[in-house]
């Protein structure tokens, strides 16, 4: 006949949940990102190549009418473009193609039907705008 010890039968579940917390633990505190450097926390991360600013004098304007945005624009780095949404509807200046975000997009804001943004394009280069609600809406931001 088979005989169990019922206290060794009782610890072994305790020890098995003892380790599995245990391997949790472990697990997470390996995913914890370690802090970056320290840096001086008015001094956003990386460097933006465009960003919003409502504050900036805008060197060109892009009406939004139709569910289309206006020609594409030549500009200066460090000069902005307004974004004018005349549809009732909204859209969002976003940086990307056929809808879809860049993954590193410099720019992605909604814009209310009637409202505007102004966004600084602050680095040269061809920046490519799509709206992510109306896959179809493309245009292009020359920055010299």
């Amino acid at each position: 006949m088979l005989q169990i010890d019922i206290r060794q039968a009782r610890r072994a579940p305790v020890l098995a949940a003892m380790a599995g917390t245990a391997l949790v633990l472990a697990a997470c505190s390996a995913a914890t990102p370690t802090p970056a450097a320290s840096s001086d926390a008015s001094e956003p991360a990386g460097t933006a190549r465009c960003a919003v600013q409502a504050d900036a004098d805008p060197a060109a304007t892009m009406a939004i009418s139709g569910s289309a945005f206006g020609d594409e624009i030549t500009i200066a780095a460090g000069e902005a473009v307004e974004f004018t949404n005349e549809d009732s509807v909204g859209h969002t200046v976003t940086e990307g193609t056929g809808g879809v975000a860049d993954a590193d997009a410099c720019v992605d804001e909604s814009i209310a039907g009637g409202a505007s943004v102004v966004v600084r394009f602050d680095e040269p280069g061809d920046y490519q705008i799509t709206c992510r609600i109306h896959s179809s809406m493309q245009t292009a931001i020359h920055v010299e």
